[in-house]
């Protein structure tokens, strides 16, 4: 599989709590953006290094998949985990998988029964590769909740584009 140019946008969001705060930075190829959300924690997880090495670490880790290549398929996907006490990752899922855009020319020679299936299976594509990614993290500095050090959610998206365009 072939590297992805990736957009990533981190959010550390208690349950059922707004983004306050935000803070934006650009990496000079432009091939990675972030935009790093703080909810109500006293101290969010943190990757080890930062979000400047959690960058790096998807940049070098995020493969964009070869399957999803013929269609040029474009998609987001919103993982969620638990950061727990000891800096471990836990209850890792996808919480929401979109494709955004995909070769119309390509998808319209398809019934559209085909592009449905077609569409999950590239979301279902998608949800594994960051899956496999953020399992692969090393474990994380723990955040804090009420002065304590707490098992937090956290909640990450990640998009993939369309490295060969």
């Amino acid at each position: 599989m072939k590297r992805a140019f990736i957009s990533i946008l981190l959010a550390a969001l208690t349950v059922g709590a707004v983004a306050q705060n935000a803070d934006s930075i650009r990496v000079e190829n432009n091939t990675i953006g972030t935009n790093i959300y703080y909810g109500e924690y006293e101290n969010s997880p943190q990757f080890p290094g930062g979000k400047k090495a959690l960058m790096q670490f998807l940049d070098k880790n995020v493969q964009y998949p070869d399957a999803a290549h013929d269609y040029a398929v474009e998609g987001q996907v919103i993982m969620t985990f638990f950061v727990n006490e000891d800096g471990s990752l836990s209850d890792i899922s996808a919480r929401d998988c979109k494709i955004n855009r995909f070769n119309t020319t390509k998808f319209s020679q398809e019934t559209e029964s085909k592009q449905k299936e077609l569409k999950e299976q590239f979301a279902k594509l998608f949800a594994k590769e960051a899956y496999r990614v953020i399992k692969k993290m090393p474990k994380w500095v723990p955040g804090k909740q009420n002065g304590k050090i707490s098992r937090l959610r956290y909640n990450i998206r990640i998009d993939f584009i369309n490295p060969y365009k």
